[in-house]
């Protein structure tokens, strides 16, 4: 006999389809956050290196100043683009001068700016330490030295009389 085949009803295929779909829908998800999510450190890592015009003494990426919000939308513009970080950082230097760097560059003057802390210290440090070798050089040498060869005639003369007055009272 012939029987009819009826389809099969709506939860046994529904509910596959709606696993499939939400499964693909979270799967889709971290993908896109993944590149936007990548955008945004990079956006950040260019911004952080650029000084907010309004306030000057913090970064683009720190500042709450309407002028550093463009200034961000323009790096995020910019690296959607496909612009490289160097071609950003030149186009805000070339824009605004060297100043809108927060770091000087590693050559001609800003070369001196980079060079000259790490000097001040080694030179510091060799000069406490050429004081510490002399000053304890020259405590060395006074004590090794006869103590009474050292002193005053004045000197001298106070420590026999304190001498004398310390044995007659024994």
């Amino acid at each position: 006999m012939n029987a009819i085949r009826r389809p099969p009803p709506p939860s046994h295929w529904i509910l596959p389809w709606l696993a499939l779909s939400f499964y693909l829908g979270l799967a889709g998800a971290p993908v896109m956050a993944l590149g936007e999510r990548e955008l945004e450190e990079k956006v950040q890592a260019i911004t952080v290196q650029l000084r907010c015009p309004t306030c000057q003494g913090i970064s683009v990426k720190d500042s709450a100043a309407a002028f550093s919000r463009q200034i961000r939308d323009k790096v995020r513009r910019m690296v959607r683009e496909g612009q490289s970080e160097q071609a950003i950082l030149a186009f805000f230097v070339s824009r605004y001068g060297e100043w809108i760097l927060r770091a000087p560059k590693k050559e001609g003057l800003g070369l001196v700016l980079w060079v000259l802390p790490g000097a001040a210290m080694v030179f510091a440090g060799g000069l406490i330490g050429y004081k510490l070798l002399r000053g304890s050089r020259g405590a060395r040498d006074a004590t090794q030295g006869e103590p009474a060869a050292q002193l005053t005639a004045e000197q001298r003369a106070r420590i026999d009389r304190d001498l004398r007055r310390f044995e007659e009272q024994i």
